[in-house]
Parts: C-alpha cells; sequence; structure tokens
C-alpha cells in the first residue's frame, strides 16, 4: 500500500475531526476560501475563489496524483483544509490553510499534528517538509507547534510568489 492509501479515512484530535471534504461542504469551503488573506499565502489556490474552483477541489479527492487533502472540522462546520502531497523521490509535503474566523485559536497546529501524528502511524512517514512565504509568521508558529524546523533558506518559484524569501521546514518523528 502507497503512503497516500495507507493514510485513515478519518483523523480525530481532541476537538477536530479530519475527514474527506465532501459535496455538502461546497457553500463553506468556497465562502472560508474567497478571502485573499486566505488565498494570498497559497501557492495556487485561485482568486477569488468560485464555486466551481471548489467542485474541482472535491472531484480530486480520489485522484491518486492529487494531494491527500481532509477537511478540518468541527461538528458541522468546515473549518480549512490540511493535506499531504506525495510524490516520487520527495517526502511528503503539508499543506493547509484555515478560514479567517478560526484564526488564533490553535485549530491549525492541532489538525497540522493529527495529520502527522496519523501519517508517521501507518509506518511509512518518518519526515514531511513544508514551504512557507518567509513573512507568513503565522503559518510559520504552526509549524513550529507542530514541531517542523527550518531546513533552508530559498525564494519562491511559484508564479504568485516568485522570489519571495521562501523557508523550507522539516518535521521528523519523534
Amino acid at each position: 500500500m502507497n503512503q497516500r492509501d495507507a493514510l485513515p479515512a478519518v483523523i480525530t484530535s481532541a476537538r477536530l475531526i479530519l475527514r474527506a471534504p465532501e459535496r455538502a461542504d461546497l457553500d463553506q469551503l468556497v465562502a472560508l476560501a474567497n478571502n485573499w488573506k486566505v488565498i494570498e499565502p497559497t501557492a495556487v489556490m485561485p482568486f477569488p475563489y468560485r464555486p466551481d474552483d471548489g467542485l474541482q477541489f472535491l472531484e480530486t479527492g480520489n485522484d491518486p496524483a492529487a494531494p491527500r487533502a481532509y477537511a478540518i472540522t468541527m461538528g458541522d462546520i468546515l473549518m480549512g483544509v490540511v493535506s499531504l502531497k506525495f510524490a516520487a523521490e520527495k517526502l511528503p509535503e503539508l499543506g493547509y490553510w484555515l478560514g479567517e474566523p478560526h484564526w488564533g485559536q490553535g485549530y491549525a497546529p492541532e489538525a497540522v499534528s493529527a495529520l502527522l501524528q496519523a501519517a508517521h502511524q501507518t509506518g511509512q512517514c518518518d519526515q514531511v517538509d513544508a514551504r512557507v512565504l518567509a513573512f507568513n509568521s503565522a503559518s510559520i508558529r504552526v509549524l513550529e507547534k507542530s514541531g517542523f524546523v527550518l531546513l533552508e533558506r530559498t525564494r519562491s518559484v511559484v508564479e504568485r510568489h516568485r522570489g519571495k524569501p521562501l523557508l523550507v521546514m522539516r518535521w521528523t518523528a519523534p
């Protein structure tokens, strides 16, 4: 079984449930993601974020080449998305975003830590990388709280952020 498929369908933490994004999440997904403060630090999410973008994201759920994405939820409330991208000859890469109404309450590090723990428990994932723009101090704190350490300072190559300072951070299982 590959790393992506070895991950559990549902991951729980003290306050959150991480599960596959569903069609019923579309309205909340679009409402949260259609915010420049949320989208700007991401690598590829479009802005404005429209229902068609949400549907396209939801349709990638079973694509083995797409990141393994989890909806970050509390009850019926969608709060954001956390994912691991798997590529041959590379460590898995973490991605996440959280809707602005949920910022500053510890949800992002809780979701990230729950996903990392679940990935490690598969026996196939001892290290994960993450890329974060150097100006995104809140996301850097999320990664640090989740056990990531600075690996490299570089510059972004994605079009939206081309040339901007970028940090590559790495989590290693305890």
